[in-house]
């Protein structure tokens, strides 16, 4: 499945899936993050071993379970934020690759999400906010999921290995940055990783696919409504940061995968007539619309608006040449912008609106699921009253040495937290 190749800066093909209240959103088309002095080679994760790539990057590794199974605590070569860090999740056997929270096992997924609250209490302690003036502080706790595309940017493009970012973006680095409706944002890759064309209908398919589940107790669906400033995507209001070390928050993960590749392998399946993705560099032929129309017919959990719209996809969707696949190879731009994401692509993350002041209470706490079919990029977080941006970490700033010195007392503040509660630390 691929969009039209058309290289014109403002028109968009796939511009009629967003709804008309999508142009309004507030949004950050430009965030510059300090960044690192010397990083290493900005290339993919293609080695044998996590460790060939990563190397000193690693700050610690715990293990997770009996099985040889591993979480390495990352410093980011390219950070999202100067507060910031990451979580890879390493199999005893690295040759084996678990890209979602579905490929784990239990004991993994439970101390990943361990480790996430570990960091947002990191966050909320008074101690750390005085310490590093986070008051007013965004978080954003997440992973992206895309094992599938190999041949465009996407949400999982350096490592397929699931992993978590943990990012905290103190009220400085946002507080001044220029606030934009999505319509004033006319290059049309820039609007994509923004507000992917296909966020606010995958949502409410993804709310067709999972309205017969139950949810733990204290969660419940949320719409866009109650989110002023919140990211765009299908969401679940939590109880609140604690949820994180409750075993229910793992099922609730993997339930929200298993459905997510369960509805996606069906529409797929409607539209080309195989739920199986894409080998690198191909795209499956389209059934006809009238065909297309009628598959979506018998899928009894499609309410009629995402039959809508998902037959309005169908309508602005069409087969590659082998030609334009060609020029495609050769250009990866051009890639990025005309060919779809090979398989199931989602951002899963936790949200909560910045707090001024005490942490103390119980800020509302969501968790978001936004779907790709064109973006080049996992998440643009809901920060600084956008709700989303992009955040430049290849041409901001140079980290001066006071913010290199915090970073580095930031993270060795957080590991020490994890040293306290998980003492078999591997240096």
């Amino acid at each position: 499945m691929t969009a039209a190749t058309t290289r014109r800066p403002v028109a968009d093909r796939f511009g009629p899936l967003y709804p008309a209240s999508a142009m309004t959103l507030p949004v950050i088309p430009s965030l510059p993050m300090p960044r690192l002095a010397a990083p290493p080679p900005d290339v993919r994760n293609l080695s044998p071993h996590y460790r060939d790539h990563y190397g000193p990057n690693i700050l610690r590794e715990y293990p997770a379970g009996n099985s040889g199974d591993r979480i390495a605590v990352i410093d980011k070569a390219f950070p999202h934020s100067v507060y910031d860090m990451m979580l890879l999740a390493t199999l005893g056997d690295d040759r084996v690759i678990a890209s979602s929270v579905g490929d784990v096992p239990k004991a993994m997924l439970t101390a990943l999400l361990t480790f996430c609250g570990q960091f947002v209490r990191y966050i909320h302690a008074s101690s750390t906010r005085r310490r590093f003036g986070l008051d007013g502080a965004q978080l954003m706790i997440g992973t992206n999921y895309d094992p599938s595309t190999t041949d465009r940017d996407n949400g999982q493009w350096w490592d397929k290995r699931m992993h978590w970012h943990l990012n905290c973006w103190p009220a400085t680095a946002y507080r001044d940055t220029s606030i934009v409706p999505l319509s004033e944002v006319h290059d049309v890759n820039r609007r994509r990783a923004l507000v992917d064309p296909i966020a606010h209908l995958a949502a409410q398919v993804m709310g067709d696919a999972y309205r017969t589940q139950a949810l733990p107790a204290g969660c419940r669906l949320a719409g866009d409504t109650e989110l002023s400033g919140g990211p765009v995507g299908f969401k679940i209001a939590l109880p609140d940061w604690d949820f994180l070390s409750d075993p229910a928050c793992a099922r609730l993960l993997v339930d929200l995968h298993d459905v997510a590749a369960g509805a996606y392998g069906q529409l797929r399946e409607c539209f080309t007539g195989s739920p199986a993705a894409s080998p690198p560099w191909t795209r499956p032929e389209l059934l006809p619309p009238d065909q297309v129309t009628a598959n979506l017919n018998e899928l009894a959990w499609l309410s009629e608006p995402s039959r809508r719209g998902l037959a309005m996809l169908r309508s602005l969707l069409r087969d590659v040449t082998a030609n334009e696949m060609d020029l495609m190879r050769a250009d990866m731009d051009l890639a990025n912008r005309c060919l779809t994401l090979a398989g199931l692509d989602y951002h899963l993350g936790f949200w909560s609106p910045p707090q001024l002041g005490s942490w103390r209470g119980h800020p509302p706490v969501y968790l978001v699921m936004q779907f790709k079919l064109l973006s080049a990029i996992g998440s643009s977080p809901a920060i600084g009253g956008g709700v989303a941006s992009i955040l430049d970490r290849f041409r901001g700033p140079i980290m001066s040495a006071q913010q290199t010195r915090l970073r580095r007392q930031f993270q060795d503040g957080f590991l020490a937290v994890l040293e306290r509660d998980a003492p078999e630390a591997a240096a």
